[in-house]
């Protein structure tokens, strides 16, 4: 089928929202959308059915789709998984108060690898660019990231 043809079919799709419920564990995520253009994604932890995809991933967004479903619904949620953008933290403290909030673990390796890529580029700095210590250092870096 034609590229046109894909994009008039995806203009046309709409999720159906049942804001009668929610998943009791919902991840949070976000993707690009379009090029330079981040977009929201939520999505029950369990089944992996998803719940939205909002066009943004600014608070207000997030915040004027899940205030659509009832405090006493939203009070049913018990875990979220996300990334470490914290502006996704406070707004899940305060849409969803007795949920509790968990950091994936995919960002915290993500986040620990990058930490120790620093650290390592900070003790090669300390050694001559020719010497072995810094060849060493800078040739076999997979090591130390390895478990």
């Amino acid at each position: 089928i034609s590229t046109s043809t894909v994009i008039r079919k995806l203009n046309d799709f709409q999720f159906k929202h049942d804001f009668s419920r929610l998943p009791q564990i919902m991840s949070w995520d976000e993707y690009a959308f379009t090029k330079g253009k981040m977009s929201f994604i939520a999505q029950d932890f369990d089944n992996l059915n998803i719940i939205t995809v909002l066009e943004g991933r600014t608070q207000a967004i997030i915040r004027n789709h899940f205030l659509r479903y009832n405090r006493a619904v939203r009070c049913q949620v018990k875990i979220i998984t996300m990334d470490m953008f914290s502006p996704y933290y406070d707004l899940a403290k305060h849409l969803f108060p007795y949920a509790k909030i968990v950091l994936d673990r995919f960002h915290i390796v993500q986040h620990l690898s990058r930490a120790m890529s620093r650290v390592r580029v900070q003790i090669m700095k300390q050694f001559e660019r020719k010497s072995h210590e810094y060849k060493a250092i800078k040739r076999y870096w997979k090591l130390i990231q390895q478990d």
